[in-house]
């Protein structure tokens, strides 16, 4: 492989990238908003200013597990080591897949999770490339990601529903809430 021959690869996925930005930002931004923006909170601009910042934040200071695992808990990379550049090129296609769908999920209203579209994506690029055993169906792959696919919105209504319970009862129905709310 000469070391210029697919710098393409490299220039695609520069501008697949910034289409799956665009996509996170109308969808995994609109989502963590709009509740903020239509109650008349915040207004459009401050979202996106408090978006950008708490956007990468979130991203650099905690991304590095998911990053680990998108990167190697999802194909067998030791596939891919006699031919990286199918590699580049799986990765590439997982990205326009996904930055596709989200997109376009997101246009038309539907419920949709970036990261279950990448995971997807690199997937099917691995089936693709070398067929089922391409890819750790076992739980130290996939098999652990789509668990957090279940795991995850229980987990998140139950601590909800530890929040809101004792919230609604002690502070909004009490006798004179906004004072006990305030202390």
């Amino acid at each position: 492989m000469l070391p210029h021959e697919y710098t393409w690869i490299f220039a695609l996925g520069i501008v697949g990238s910034i289409c799956d930005a665009y996509g996170l930002g109308a969808n995994d931004v609109s989502n963590s908003f709009a509740s903020s923006i239509s109650s008349g909170s915040l207004t459009m601009m401050q979202a996106c200013i408090i978006a950008s910042f708490t956007e990468f934040l979130g991203a650099f200071l905690l991304g590095s597990e998911t990053t680990e695992t998108i990167k190697s808990g999802i194909l067998d990379a030791e596939l891919f080591v006699m031919q990286p550049e199918l590699l580049m090129l799986a990765m590439l296609c997982a990205l326009i897949g996904s930055a596709t769908w989200v997109i376009f999920a997101s246009k038309t209203g539907l419920a949709v999770s970036s990261t279950h579209a990448l995971v997807a994506g690199i997937s099917g690029a691995g089936i693709a490339a070398f067929g089922g055993g391409a890819v750790k169906w076992g739980y130290d792959g996939m098999a652990k990601i789509i668990t957090s696919w279940f795991v995850s919105p229980i987990v998140a209504g139950v601590i909800t529903t530890i929040i809101y319970l004792p919230t609604r009862y002690f502070i909004l129905e009490s006798p004179d809430s906004f004072k006990r709310g305030i202390r």
